[in-house]
């Protein structure tokens, strides 16, 4: 597996194993690993999305595009990319892309990303939404993390940027 960053790799790598454990081990536990296996998938996005602003040196854009935060969330991050590398009319900063209605593009640009965000956020705030209680979605939301990941990369080479996925799971848990 070749992904990003070392810190991608890790995190999809854990999504990955709790999602072994999900599948083959009892149901006392499931909940557990599928929590994990969400969760992680909203993080390697964000990872992967970190990845490219350090990569091409965008992290004065992306803070003038969000109103100078320092840390500026998923949501965010990736209404920022949606802006500077989809849109054919881009915002000059967040609040008048919201008012254009960027985080409905993005969640219609980029299925699964509304119940990933929605799921950090409730887990943030001490709930288990049925994304985290289900086999089935979790799996599938892993999935759709992972080709919300492709897209990202795919839209950057179409757009003449080669940003390098080239480090392994194996790799990355030794640096």
């Amino acid at each position: 597996m070749t992904e990003a960053g070392r810190h991608a790799s890790i995190l999809i790598a854990a999504s990955w194993q709790a999602l072994g454990r999900a599948i083959n081990e009892g149901l006392d536990i499931r909940i557990c690993n599928c929590i994990v296996v969400v969760l992680f998938a909203g993080f390697y996005i964000e990872a992967n999305l970190n990845h490219i602003v350090r990569v091409l040196k965008l992290r004065s854009r992306l803070e003038k595009f969000t109103g100078r935060k320092k840390h500026p969330g998923l949501q965010d991050k990736l209404a920022w990319f949606y802006n500077d590398f989809i849109s054919p009319v881009p915002a000059s900063e967040l609040r008048t892309a919201r008012k254009h209605g960027v985080d409905w593009k993005v969640r219609g640009r980029f299925p699964g990303f509304a119940e990933l965000y929605r799921f950090r956020n409730d887990i943030s705030h001490g709930v288990v939404n049925r994304s985290g209680r289900s086999l089935t979605q979790a799996q599938q939301l892993r999935q759709q993390a992972k080709g919300i990941v492709s897209e990202l990369f795919d839209v950057l080479e179409n757009r003449g940027h080669k940003v390098r996925r080239a480090t392994s799971y194996w790799k990355a848990i030794q640096q």
